[in-house]
């Protein structure tokens, strides 16, 4: 992603570099023989706006990249938020799961008690008639 915004952002470069280079003959610029070098007033305006341009550029390009690192940042954040529900999700369901276990035995152990109510009044029942 950052990749491509780059490629975007230095495709647009370079097409307005060819479009303000319009009035500039380039073919003008002649050595000097210090090391400088000579051309017209259009041509100098035009590197000026160039340079200006550029460092514009330079901005937005830095500006892109903190966004798509706050882009990133964010997104983190979210995949940490998910794996935490995610966890608390899953432990729920343990004691959600361990609840109904121990409810299903608590049946069973009533069931059994019950049972074994009925068969110790009967057989103090049989006790008493004298049976």
């Amino acid at each position: 992603m950052k990749k491509l915004i780059a490629l975007i952002v230095l495709f647009q470069i370079a097409i307005s570099s060819l479009a303000y280079g319009g009035t500039c003959d380039w073919s003008t610029i002649k050595p000097m023989p210090n090391g400088d070098y000579e051309y017209s007033l259009d041509c100098h305006l035009k590197v000026g706006q160039l340079v200006q341009d550029t460092k514009i550029k330079d901005q937005q390009i830095q500006d892109l990249y903190k966004a798509v690192e706050l882009k990133d940042l964010a997104i983190q954040k979210d995949d940490e938020r998910v794996m935490l529900w995610q966890k608390t999700s899953d432990t729920q369901q343990q004691r959600l799961s361990s609840i109904e276990s121990g409810q299903k035995t608590m049946d069973w152990l009533y069931f059994s008690l019950g049972a074994l109510t009925v068969v110790a009044s009967g057989f103090m029942a049989a006790r008493l008639i004298g049976r």
